[in-house]
């Protein structure tokens, strides 16, 4: 018999579950865990605010499939922790949040009088996919099982534990109670039956114009082997959604762009699609211009969620399982049933257009020669010098959409954004989880100086854990993204200038190696010197405001509807 706090136990059965890292901060009500982490090879990163932890975590799982478990002390660092989760539960990303509590005696109900006595499961309930308190020593594991299967079945997204003081203090005989490896209470994600299987590959070698979707669950799922070896051996084109520009290699050669007309020709054109790991929302403009007609096109969907399966698009086949599992078994019946690739005259139609297409629409990009620096151009030599195989972060308005653009491509799980909920400032903590999971890779942020001033002060948290990450602030002192309306609408702009940020001296203060460029021709020699500082680097980069602003025509009316609906 041997005694161990309930903190023990809770990280016993964190750690059966995966668990290498800890974002939060220490306070009484959470020490015993902390102590004992080091024992467990468990890193604890303290952090400057808690929503940034809850970043951090979405960094790291998105990156490695590592789920983290993140820290709200009583009161308001509970309260803090609450735009993480929500971008975590829009995102599909596994977090454990586990929030403290005062004693039992004075919560549940708290009177009055009761210091930071809030009632954190009404808070959270809202916002996590489970919501749950441990009030007994004992039950910890059993509760900690129940929160993992929540957090695992469907789309995975954050579960909540609250956790009061006593219950951290407490200790208990550890031969009383028995910590479960996942696979001996819980089953791996849903498969394909062999007869959807059959049927969609059926639907497939019939086709004349089949086509491929690939959304985020390809890439969660390590299913990107699988979904090329598809389109592959079917010779057709594929689509990523525009939340999961790393799922497929922008330069395979069956690869078209979303929102460029040889892509709509594609979906017009085709008469079976193959949608994997994607709910086709509003951000992959799911109106029927884009699209052929439903009565003619048949759409096979295979999704992790059952409430995904056709929530904008009719359905021909749903398929609920894991996207890895479903597309190698498809891709078994496919070889099996002999299936032949097309002949690649459509193919070569889509990309002789996809190519007409960005250089005209581009054009002005290629011919920009000041004054100033074009956010696009500065986009190209970042990708020039950190090259595919870094893992990027893109973060805020524009920019964002720049860095879709005009990045390179990449390897699989390596291209962040946040393009469920639209949370800004996700860029430099997400970074910082990225990093923590792969030492051995470049991590390169890309963000506008309104979204790095949500978490800026993380550089902290990189320069106090020594890492390696690259950051990089498109500085031009304004809310660019938001002027379009404004001045259409009313000629004149109001609460977009931010006035001007020194990113790089801030940077300085916080331990970091910093750099400002004002011009085109030192962005590179600053970039290289970024690269080789032994800590985290920030570059302030000077950019032109008309130039962010001058987003080709076509494709700011496409964003435009994922908000407005249809336009033209």
């Amino acid at each position: 018999m041997s005694e161990i706090t309930g903190a023990e136990l809770l990280l016993r059965c964190l750690v059966a579950e995966g668990v290498k890292f800890v974002f939060g901060l220490p306070c009484p009500e959470v020490d015993p865990l902390l102590a004992k982490l080091a024992e467990y090879d468990v890193r604890l990163v303290p952090i400057r605010h808690e929503a940034a932890a809850v970043h951090m975590a979405e960094g790291l799982y998105k990156t490695t499939g590592q789920v983290a478990a993140v820290l709200g002390n009583p009161g308001p660092g509970s309260a803090n922790l609450l735009p993480g989760v929500i971008t975590a539960r829009h995102e599909g990303v596994p977090v454990v949040v586990i929030t403290a509590q005062h004693r039992l005696g004075i919560v549940y109900p708290s009177p009055p009088s009761t210091f930071q006595g809030q009632d954190q499961l009404e808070i959270f309930k809202p916002v996590v996919k489970w919501s749950g308190p441990i009030l007994s020593w004992d039950r910890i594991p059993e509760v900690m099982r129940i929160a993992f299967r929540e957090m695992w079945t469907g789309r995975p997204g954050p579960i909540h534990i609250e956790i009061p003081a006593p219950i951290m203090y407490a200790t208990g005989d550890d031969t009383k109670v028995r910590v479960l490896k996942p696979n001996e209470y819980r089953a791996s994600g849903p498969r394909a039956s062999e007869a959807q299987l059959e049927e969609a590959a059926a639907m497939l070698i019939a086709a004349k114009r089949p086509l491929v979707i690939s959304g985020g669950g390809v890439d969660r799922a390590g299913a990107n082997e699988a979904l090329l070896a598809v389109v592959d051996l079917l010779n057709c084109p594929v689509i990523s959604s525009i939340a999961a520009r790393s799922s497929v290699p922008m330069d395979h050669p069956n690869f078209l762009y979303g929102y460029g007309i040889a892509a709509d020709l594609a979906r017009r054109e085709s008469d079976v699609i193959l949608v994997a790991g994607s709910r086709m929302g509003n951000l992959d403009i799911p109106y029927d211009k884009y699209w052929g007609d439903p009565s003619n096109q048949k759409l096979i969907q295979v999704d992790i969620d059952q409430r995904n399966m056709g929530v904008t698009r009719p359905l021909a086949l749903a398929i609920v399982a894991d996207a890895k599992s479903a597309l190698e078994g498809l891709l078994r019946v496919l070889k099996t049933k002999r299936a032949q690739p097309k002949n690649g005259e459509d193919m070569a139609r889509y990309r002789q257009t996809a190519h007409e297409w960005r250089e005209k629409r581009f054009a002005s990009v290629a011919k920009w020669s000041g004054p100033g620096i074009h956010p696009a151009q500065a986009i190209e030599k970042i990708g020039k010098v950190f090259g595919p195989d870094s893992i990027y972060v893109a973060d805020g308005g524009n920019t964002s959409l720049w860095s879709l653009w005009f990045l390179p491509s990449t390897k699989p799980r390596s291209f962040l954004n946040i393009l469920e909920l639209g949370m800004l400032g996700t860029g430099i903590p997400s970074s910082i989880g990225a990093k923590l999971g792969n030492p051995s890779r470049e991590v390169v942020c890309v963000s506008g100086d309104g979204a790095a001033g949500f978490n800026f002060m993380e550089m902290q948290t990189a320069a106090r854990e020594g890492l390696k990450v690259r950051v990089i602030v498109f500085a031009e002192g304004s809310w660019t993204m938001e002027e379009p309306n404004e001045r259409r609408l009313w000629g004149k702009t109001f609460g977009t200038e931010m006035g001007t940020v020194r990113w790089d001296k801030v940077a300085e203060g916080l331990g970091c190696k910093s750099f400002y460029v004002d011009k085109i021709e030192d962005l590179d020699a600053a970039l290289k010197d970024a690269q080789a500082a032994d800590g985290p680097a920030v570059i302030c980069l000077k950019t032109n405001r008309d130039a962010n602003l001058a987003i080709p025509g076509e494709l700011g009316m496409r964003f435009a509807e994922v908000y407005q609906g249809p336009m033209g």
